[in-house]
């Protein structure tokens, strides 16, 4: 009888878990909407106020920042560019500076391109689970007579959320250029001294190469 009594307990309490569990996953939202959502806030937003952010683009920084930064995974981003030894090897400060530059960093030239394709639109052509992420497929149409771009958002689940951990665009990595571009000064000791400058020269690069901002 005591037996019995235990076990139903315990598969109450595993259905309990099971449950909360369920709910959680049903509450929290799609990798696809995640990224039509945070897409389409931006260009509506900056559809409506072009002509104040072309004359002082700080004041959609923020705004960027409101969105993105929380489907954003920094954490994974940074220790995917500089490498899992060099990220356990770096102090928590220097961790937080990388993370703030990035940061800043991937938020202005965002910034500046939204503005610059205002009239842009974003369509999920497929998503797909590949091990312990999620593939979203996108087509994003910049007009102007411009092929569209295709770019796969690479996302990992949070405890609250879908994150992006990676963007191939047109077939190119970001974080693997990234990599690619800082790892020798990386070897060299030089990146503490120079990340926040290295990262504008690296990302304005990689923009150009797909054409998005002016050489």
């Amino acid at each position: 009888m005591k037996q019995l009594k235990l076990f139903t307990i315990g598969s109450l309490l595993i259905s309990a878990i099971f449950l909360a569990n369920n709910e959680s996953f049903a509450s929290k939202e799609s990798p696809e909407n995640v990224i039509l959502s945070a897409a389409n806030s931006l260009f509506t937003d900056v559809e409506k106020n072009k002509e104040m952010y072309e004359k002082d683009i700080t004041t959609f920084y923020e705004r960027v920042d409101n969105i993105l930064s929380p489907i954003i995974d920094f954490e994974v981003l940074i220790r995917s560019i500089i490498g899992k030894k060099n990220y356990q090897e770096t102090s928590s400060e220097q961790k937080n500076r990388f993370k703030q530059a990035l940061k800043s960093q991937l938020i202005r030239i965002y910034a500046k391109t939204i503005v610059e394709y205002a009239n842009s639109k974003i369509t999920i052509i497929s998503s797909s689970k590949a091990k312990n992420f999620f593939l979203v497929k996108t087509e994003l149409s910049i007009g102007q007579g411009k092929p569209a771009f295709q770019v796969i958002y690479v996302m990992k689940e949070s405890p609250d959320s879908w994150k992006i951990v990676e963007v191939v665009a047109n077939g190119l990595r970001l974080v693997k250029s990234l990599r690619k571009s800082l790892l020798p000064l990386i070897l060299n000791n030089l990146l503490n001294l120079l990340f926040q400058a290295l990262l504008q020269h690296f990302l304005c690069k990689f923009y150009q190469t797909l054409k998005l901002l002016p050489s």
